[in-house]
């Protein structure tokens, strides 16, 4: 699974110790009006992550410069 380098830095904030615990997270935060500036970012992770199977692993992406 590759990651933006935003989805990682939501990853990161929200890293619950566990898959579930982690969606759980991140399901509360896309609903908090207070992170509405990445919610993008969030419901993006929560896709990526809803689909994790056995063995995939997280990794990151830099986006080219503008």
């Amino acid at each position: 699974m590759v990651l933006t380098v935003k989805e990682m830095e939501v990853l990161c904030v929200f890293h619950a110790g566990t898959l579930p615990d982690t969606l759980a997270a991140l399901r509360a935060a896309a609903e908090d009006t207070a992170h509405q500036p990445r919610r993008g970012d969030i419901e993006r992770l929560i896709v990526k992550l809803s689909g994790m199977e056995d063995g995939d692993a997280p990794r990151i992406v830099f986006e080219p410069e503008i």
